[in-house]
């Protein structure tokens, strides 16, 4: 029986505070969608060619932008972020049950990391920047990972998404057109109170994310109050009260920041740095998708989100009806994903198989084969053993594929959760590796986190989790961060071992 067997030369790195920010086929069978791919981009788009070569062009230019800003000198993530240019809010509601003004999104689960973007919210002046603050936050959790506070993490996104990036200049820190009106009547403005520590759910969202970036605008361009800022961001991570952890290292009442940041208001700047050489162009290649692409692509994107339990017979239902239109590979693809998900494995299987005679290779249809095993083993005990065993070897055979394909090695470790290979240094390794690669997503870091505490490994479980105490409260997940966090403080082993709990069964939204 095959599995993954992982070296200790993949140990997770050190952890590290954040730094900050130094200055603060023929045309008949091919779909509209057309796919572009980057050094650090995967770009799907239902538009023009040329527009999407120009967008993928500015994300490696912001790319490079945030790394100078940030003094970043870490390698480039061996995986891609794939992103959605969605045309209007219809194509939204196929991923997931948004509004129809959503303008975008950035989720992380252990099955995918990508952003969509609402293209019909966000034309004219300030059309990238929804693009450019979702890539922000992929950015800093990506490279980064530490406990932002709300404020910060959506004040930090908001005062770089506004970078324009032209041949002779790069401008950056100046304002968004929507924000600086809900900046405009200082009357309605929420308290800084509340955008410190309150309750987003209870705000007014639009003041917050205006408020948020004039805060972190007024940090970042003076540098005691961004070494204070780096203070306050290690205190919290290190578990200080907030209120406490802000009054030590600002010296400021949180009700005296209205007057200063108003005063700020009047005065505000944003950089410009010429350019005396214009950028070398990136590399881009770009492809059209299949037919079937047209009426799927958006479904299988919702597939790898927590689709609810009441959407799941709906989504199977039209993926099936479609996919009999269109009985390409990629549609045979997308309707395997949901079988075997929400609908019947033996189809699945039937359809997982042909696609791997004819690309017995592709690392993504042997995962599928390895979570189609996982998945029934999760739904009845009585034959959960034989199938996590029957997974295991599919999981081997996609890790040779791809040795960074993050499902694959989270689900491998899960694979082996009824066996006595468990509690050994192989899937200790196979988990860290899996968070280094993305540390973003917080399923990933909690199961990692109880799987240490299985071990006994109270310190670095603590590492694990201490990224996770800000924004864990603004989700279901904050009781089992606490409870694992207090266990590892207090070097104790958890009662249960239920490694793979999902988080969405806590209520973790995105």
């Amino acid at each position: 029986m095959g599995t993954i067997q992982i070296t200790n030369r993949w140990l997770l790195r050190a952890a590290v505070w954040p730094i900050l920010l130094s200055l603060l086929a023929p045309a008949a069978a091919r779909a509209e969608w057309l796919r572009a791919e980057s050094a650090s981009f995967i770009v799907y788009s239902s538009g023009s060619e040329e527009k999407l070569r120009e967008r993928i062009a500015k994300l490696e230019e912001f790319d490079r932008l945030l790394r100078a800003l940030t003094a970043t000198r870490s390698e480039p993530s061996p995986n891609k972020l794939v992103v959605y240019l969605v045309r209007n809010g219809a194509g939204m509601r196929q991923i997931a049950p948004l509004a129809s003004s959503v303008a975008g999104f950035y989720t992380a689960t252990p099955d995918a990391i990508l952003a969509v973007v609402n293209e019909a919210e966000n034309r004219g002046i300030n059309e990238d920047d929804v693009l450019f603050h979702e890539y922000a936050h992929h950015f800093m959790l990506q490279y980064y990972p530490a406990a932002y506070p709300l404020w910060f993490s959506e004040g930090f996104a908001e005062y770089v998404m506004t970078a324009r990036i032209e041949p002779d200049r790069i401008e950056y820190g100046n304002y968004n057109l929507a924000r600086a009106s809900w900046l405009a009547d200082r009357s309605v403005w929420l308290p800084y109170e509340d955008i410190l520590f309150g309750d987003l759910s209870r705000m007014d969202g639009a003041r917050f994310y205006a408020q948020s970036w004039l805060l972190v605008h007024y940090l970042l361009t003076d540098r005691r109050r961004q070494a204070a800022l780096a203070d306050y961001m290690q205190a919290v991570g290190r578990g200080t009260d907030p209120r406490q952890a802000f009054a030590a290292a600002f010296g400021i009442e949180p009700r005296a920041l209205r007057g200063e940041l108003s005063a700020y208001a009047r005065r505000i700047t944003y950089h410009r740095l010429a350019r005396s050489v214009a950028p070398t162009a990136p590399d881009i290649r770009v492809e059209a998708l299949p037919a079937s692409a047209d009426s799927l692509l958006l479904s299988s994107v919702a597939l790898q989100l927590d689709v609810r339990e009441r959407d799941r017979r709906p989504l199977l239902n039209r993926i099936r009806r479609l996919a009999a239109r269109r009985a390409d590979p990629f549609a045979r693809r997308v309707q395997a994903r949901a079988e075997l998900l929400y609908g019947d494995p033996d189809v699945a299987e039937r359809l997982l198989d042909a696609a791997l005679a004819e690309a017995p290779g592709d690392a993504e249809l042997l995962y599928l084969q390895g979570l189609r095993h996982l998945v029934a083993g999760r739904r009845d005990p009585a034959v959960r053993a034989d199938r996590f065993r029957r997974a295991q070897a599919w999981f081997a055979r996609a890790y040779r594929a791809n040795p960074d394909h993050v499902p694959t090695l989270f689900g491998s470790a899960e694979s082996l959760s009824p066996s006595p290979q468990f509690l050994t240094e192989n899937t200790r390794n196979m988990l860290l590796l899996a968070v280094q690669l993305a540390p973003q997503v917080s399923q990933l870091r909690v199961s990692a986190a109880h799987f240490l505490l299985l071990r006994e490994q109270y310190e670095l479980a603590e590492i694990m989790l201490l990224p996770l105490t800000a924004s864990a409260h603004r989700s279901g997940a904050a009781p089992r961060v606490q409870e694992l966090l207090n266990l590892a403080r207090t070097r104790q082993r958890p009662r249960d071992s239920a490694v793979f709990r999902p988080l969405s069964e806590t209520g973790e939204d995105r």
